[in-house]
Formats: structure tokens, C-alpha cells, sequence
């Protein structure tokens, strides 16, 4: 038993739902919340956990989704157009055990190695609206630039990786878990457009967590938009 604990401690950082994506794209008259692999395998989405859909008008004015979602096991849905949405999802807190990951703070497990609460941003934006490069407040969020709605296949594009507002150093930007590319000093991150259609970008982080329940945060964003084929 020592050993298998050993082992997890060393080797095991903590993957939420095995790097799982929450993200927005729009759908008929408005937009799909979805959580697991675009394109790919889907989990289901807990109504309970979804805290708020905010959507951001062309002037920037902001509304609160939430409560005109409708619920499939899979997914979230809202009508409406939104120059930008976010959705943020609380995972409540999870436990690493000998026997795998529980969704249960650390004051409930008492052979967990680890503990951390997971936090979910998922954000989309329209690349032609001016406030697709605003930040929208989340507390983890990928920013495009100005430069985006001119974007086309084969263009790189600087997006920023921001924690609270300030730039975040060293987050790795990844497409379909593929590794794009890590942060620098002033949270910019440089990537090239590869295809056309919907992109779907992802970075976590982890920040210490000073509680009983878990000793870290997991966050986790996603930023997804569209370029012209």
C-alpha cells in the first residue's frame, strides 16, 4: 500500500475528468454548453454545478443565462445571440485515492494523497464583435486579440492567458490536448491558425488552496470561435 501511494503522489498531478473540456459554440437560434472531447465522447453536464451563462451584448452590457438554460444529459442550451458568452461550472472537490479520484473534499476520504476543488470557464466569442478581445472577468480566461476577425488559415494570432485579470506565465495552450504552445512573461501565447471553421482552445492552472477541504484549485478554461474556411 505504501508503494501504490508513493507512486500517486510522485507521478499523478491532478487531471480533472481526465482533461475533459467544458466549451460554448452556438446552435440554431442560440448556443450548446458541452463537457468531455468535441467531437468525441460526451459526460454529462450537472445543472446544479452550472453557476452562470453570461452573455455580452455588442455594447457590452452583460445578462445572466442561467435560469433560461434548458438541460439535456449532455448539455446546456440558451437562445439568444451574444457578441460573447461564458458558462462557469463548479466541480465541487475531488480526492486522488489508491483506488482512483472521488468528487469528494479531502475531509471525507481518509486515504486521500491529494485534493483539489475544479473550477470550469468556458467562453465563446463572435470574432467579428470589437468585445471578442475584452476580457470578460472570468477568474481563468483566454483573451484573443483585436486581430482576430481578420483572421484566416495560416495566421497566428497572440492570445493571452489571464488568472484574475493579470497575465499567468507558463500556461500551456492546447487544441484536442495537443500542446500549442506555453505563456510568457506577460501571459501571451503564439499560435498559428491551422484550418478553417470552429477553434477550440484549452489551458488549466493550479493555485494553492488554503482549506480543509483540498490544498489546490484546478482551473480550467476553454476559448472557442470561428475562422472562415
Amino acid at each position: 500500500m505504501r508503494i501504490r501511494l508513493l507512486a500517486l503522489a510522485l507521478a499523478l498531478a491532478p487531471r480533472i475528468a481526465e482533461a475533459h473540456d467544458l466549451w460554448l459554440e452556438p446552435a440554431g437560434d442560440g448556443y450548446v454548453l458541452r463537457h468531455g472531447h468535441r467531437g468525441g465522447e460526451l459526460l454529462p453536464i450537472d445543472p446544479a454545478g452550472l453557476k452562470a451563462i453570461r452573455c455580452v451584448e455588442a455594447g457590452g452590457a452583460a445578462r445572466d443565462l442561467r435560469g433560461a438554460a434548458t438541460f439535456a444529459p449532455t448539455e446546456a442550451r440558451v437562445a439568444g445571440r451574444c457578441a460573447a458568452i461564458s458558462a462557469f461550472s463548479d466541480g465541487g472537490f475531488w480526492s486522488l485515492t489508491p483506488d482512483g479520484e472521488k468528487n469528494l473534499p479531502r475531509t471525507r476520504v481518509p486515504d486521500a494523497v491529494r485534493s483539489w476543488a475544479s473550477r470550469q470557464y468556458a467562453k465563446w466569442v463572435d470574432a467579428r464583435a470589437p468585445v471578442a478581445a475584452t476580457p470578460l472577468g472570468d477568474e481563468l480566461e483566454i483573451v484573443p486579440p483585436p486581430e482576430l476577425v481578420r483572421a484566416r488559415v495560416g495566421d497566428k494570432l497572440a492570445l493571452r492567458v489571464l488568472h484574475e485579470g493579470k497575465p499567468v506565465k507558463g500556461a500551456v495552450l492546447a487544441v484536442d490536448h495537443r500542446p500549442l504552445g506555453e505563456s510568457d512573461s506577460a501571459g501571451v501565447v503564439r499560435i498559428r491558425i491551422k484550418r478553417g471553421g470552429v477553434q477550440s482552445l484549452a489551458t488549466s492552472l493550479r493555485r494553492p488552496l488554503a482549506a480543509p477541504e483540498a490544498e489546490s484549485v484546478v482551473l480550467e478554461a476553454s476559448l472557442t470561435f470561428e475562422v472562415d474556411r
